[in-house]
């Protein structure tokens, strides 16, 4: 993480992760839970990440289940890659904080998430609709390979491949591959447009544990 700010984790609740995006519990998109089955797994940890579930706080392994609710929680040494649904994965930088909201198979659903991610959905597959809340704004996915987190130090949101819309402050972006996005704190809007340098994206990368 680039400064002490962001490095930390950071603990959102979901009450205020609405207010502080000015949705007021509108526009979120809601998907029912997929019952009471595994909806994606662990693939891989380096270091300390913890995983609540219900009342019961755990250590997570590699082959771990992932499950509706969860919420994965590394510590400042701690990295995971996850995998839902057997194609999508999320790697996981440190000092991060992922919910699994909602989320069904082929069709979307809602994750929350604190820190640094990169997500990454093959293109050959059929699109599908997730939306990713952070303290600073919504994300829109169908499909695609991109970064949330802090670079510069400011919480910036990248596109690998793909397109993401990116909402905040009652504004909208739309992203497309090679383009970011940052924002100046929570509450305000996304900033403008524009294309990435090589330096920036391989420093998110890095931030994730991932080479680029």
């Amino acid at each position: 993480m680039t400064t002490a700010r962001y490095g930390r984790r950071r603990t959102i609740g979901r009450r205020r992760l609405l207010a502080l995006m000015g949705l007021g519990g509108a526009g979120v998109i809601v998907f029912p839970a997929l019952g009471n089955g595994p909806i994606g797994k662990v693939v891989s940890i380096d270091g300390l990440v913890e995983l609540e579930r219900d009342t019961a706080s755990l250590n997570l392994s590699p082959d771990d289940p992932l499950m509706i609710a969860d919420r994965v929680m590394t510590r400042e040494d701690g990295f995971a890659l996850l995998l839902l649904d057997d194609r999508t994965k999320i790697n996981l930088g440190a000092s991060s904080e992922l919910t699994i909201d909602q989320f069904i198979v082929d069709q979307g659903g809602t994750i929350s998430m604190g820190g640094a991610m990169l997500f990454d959905r093959p293109a050959d597959l059929p699109p599908t609709d997730i939306t990713i809340l952070t303290a600073f704004g919504q994300i829109g996915v169908r499909g695609t390979t991109f970064f949330a987190g802090p670079t510069k130090g400011k919480f910036s949101v990248f596109v690998d491949h793909g397109s993401v819309s990116v909402t905040g402050g009652g504004e909208e972006r739309i992203l497309v591959a090679g383009e970011g996005v940052e924002f100046e704190g929570e509450g305000a809007p996304p900033g403008p447009v524009v294309k990435w340098g090589q330096a920036r994206v391989e420093e998110a990368y890095a931030s994730v544990r991932v080479g680029r």
